[in-house]
């Protein structure tokens, strides 16, 4: 039998693996933005890919499209410019957002859309299944260890005027705190993996960017193996910058809004959220 203290160490340290696999579920949703002096700049938030009992679709923070700072206010200010999803190799597919989008509130703060399994293969990505015989999963206890990925813009190269490659965060943590709508974690950086290789990101770290990533957790059964199930969608992360169009709101903390509100079939539940209201 092993000890709580070693249950954690065992749940925060998930090994290579698991991390390698929370960063195949996520992909860059970028757009292109020209700013002063006409210079061409990506923005970005991060989409994953979930598969449910009853279909296959995309997932990311609805402020990433729709909110301040986001691609439509960007489409605005700049000119239009179609939402892309970007590949490991820095090629992208586009994603025809008015088409494709499945459900999004910006007060839920989850945006949902159709995707196929043939872009999800284009791009280099797979969906995430999961341990999900029942939809939602239940939500994890304070404790639980977890596991997250997504796409801090700071970690964006141009490769060339088409192409553009965008740097993976992976971490893991314990959840700090559990309620009807959100799930938190203490930002941890020993539990963290490099970006892009260059080391572990260093304090005051802009996260910008990882917003519509997936928050996973691990149970630990009884035979000493881990399992995941979904735990929710990032809205926000720890955030050092002053200016909103270059950050995220935030500090200290990663929070998710619980995956409950998804529905199996890619639309929200507005009932429940509203169930969950606070008085």
């Amino acid at each position: 039998m092993i000890s709580e203290q070693q249950a954690k160490a065992i749940v925060r340290r998930v090994g290579k693996p698991a991390l390698e696999f929370a960063a195949s579920i996520v992909a860059p949703l970028y757009w292109a933005q020209r700013g002063g002096g006409g210079k061409v700049t990506a923005r970005n938030g991060t989409a994953f890919f979930l598969r449910t009992p009853e279909a296959l679709f995309g997932v990311t923070a609805a402020h990433v499209v729709e909110g301040p700072g986001g691609w439509r206010e960007s489409c605005a200010r700049h000119g239009k410019t179609p939402l892309r999803l970007g590949a490991k190799n820095g090629a992208s597919v586009e994603l025809p957002w008015d088409a494709r989008c499945v459900d999004i509130d910006l007060d839920i703060d989850i945006a949902t859309f159709s995707i196929s399994p043939r872009e999800i293969e284009t791009i280099e990505r797979v969906p995430y299944g999961g341990l999900q015989a029942q939809w939602p999963p239940p939500a994890p206890r304070v404790d639980t260890g977890i596991t997250y990925s997504g796409f801090p813009a700071v970690g964006t190269r141009n490769l060339s005027r088409a192409a553009v490659q965008f740097g993976v965060l992976c971490g893991t943590g314990l959840v700090s705190s559990v309620n009807d709508r959100e799930i938190s974690t203490l930002l941890e950086r020993e539990y963290l993996e490099p970006v892009l290789g260059e080391g572990i990101v260093p304090e005051d770290y802009n996260f910008g960017g990882i917003s519509g990533g997936p928050l996973i957790y691990n149970v630990l059964t009884g035979q000493g193996l881990l399992v995941n199930a979904l735990a929710g969608v990032i809205i926000s992360g720890p955030n050092p910058s002053p200016d909103h169009e270059e950050s995220i709101p935030g500090f200290e903390l990663f929070q998710a809004r619980r995956v409950d509100f998804i529905r199996a079939d890619g639309f929200l539940d507005r009932e429940l959220w509203d169930a969950r209201r606070n008085p």
